[in-house]
């Protein structure tokens, strides 16, 4: 079975899924164990946050039975504008703007890492292998490289530029990336970008999408999320990619005003609800269909 008919099917197969609450403009969550890390970018919401430098953002930990706690960071630093997060061993990493934190689940900070270039705004990162974190850098439409074990920032792949890149996914043969792009045309599309670094540049897989952010791959199929879908479905926040670049709506998803992150764990796919302040796991039970 497709993707696209299991997506689309899933909310009536599995009606015991719910949307658990988030605290207001969470940009991911992050399933450990069996509690759910979120990241939130503060009540101000992106028109008060993304200019400013107040630490109004914050890392939260919900737990199975619905107490939400604010996890304050050990160098008493704070967090500003934190969009993405990853796991590494035992420590969480975020991206906060210009920096990079590295923090265990209580919060006692691992590093910090500033990268002071001008025009500096990292929005995603990703496990590359045991060692290396990748980055998008939004303000500059470029991918970065992290050390795990220091936070040693380093360009990655050379020249290679996407304007409004937000989040990514790595796949076996490249990274799959989206932009974000104005809030009044369809301009948004999907990327691929090889992982030789030989001064490939990133090759534009489909395009009429409005204000895309999340992007995963699911078992081989890409899976966008974004606020205004495509030209083509202005209503669909969540829709499937085929390799030759056509667009599919899916249903799950697109009932909200939104979707932020998804993120796929081979257990489950979870997506964030940027403007309703929630949450869904899609059940294990689908995911393990997908591929059939």
């Amino acid at each position: 079975m497709k993707v696209l008919s299991l997506l689309v099917t899933c909310t009536t197969a599995f009606p015991v899924v719910a949307e658990q609450e988030l605290p207001p403009f969470t940009e991911a969550v992050l399933p450990m164990g069996n509690d759910v890390y979120a990241v939130s970018i503060g009540p101000g919401g992106p028109d008060e946050e993304f200019s400013s430098d107040a630490t109004n953002g914050g890392l939260y930990k919900l737990t199975p039975d619905g107490v939400t706690e604010e996890i304050k960071l050990s160098d008493g630093q704070g967090l500003r504008n934190p969009t993405g997060m990853v796991r590494s061993g035992n420590q969480i990493v975020i991206v906060d703007g210009n920096e990079v934190i590295s923090t265990a689940s209580d919060g006692t900070v691992n590093w910090r890492q500033a990268l002071d270039d001008d025009g500096v705004f990292l929005y995603d990162i990703e496990a590359l292998d045991d060692d290396t974190l990748l980055v998008s850098d939004f303000g500059r439409g470029a991918f970065l490289s992290v050390a795990a074990q220091t936070g040693q920032i380093q360009p990655h792949l050379g020249d290679s530029r996407i304007s409004g890149l937000a989040r990514f996914a790595i796949a076996e043969t490249g990274i799959y990336a989206v932009s974000w792009g104005s809030d009044d045309a369809w301009d948004s599309a999907l990327y691929w970008v090889p992982h030789s670094g030989n001064g490939d540049t990133a090759v534009a897989v489909s395009t009429g999408f409005g204000n895309l952010e999340s992007v995963e791959v699911v078992n081989g199929t890409v899976v966008v999320g974004g606020y205004r879908g495509h030209e083509k479905y202005p209503n669909a926040k969540l829709l499937r990619v085929e390799t030759d670049g056509s667009v599919d709506p899916l249903s799950v998803g697109s009932h909200s005003r939104g979707i932020s992150d998804i993120l796929f764990n081979e257990w489950s796919i979870w997506l964030t609800y940027f403007y309703d302040a929630s949450y869904a796991e899609l059940p294990s039970q689908t995911v393990k269909s997908l591929d059939q």
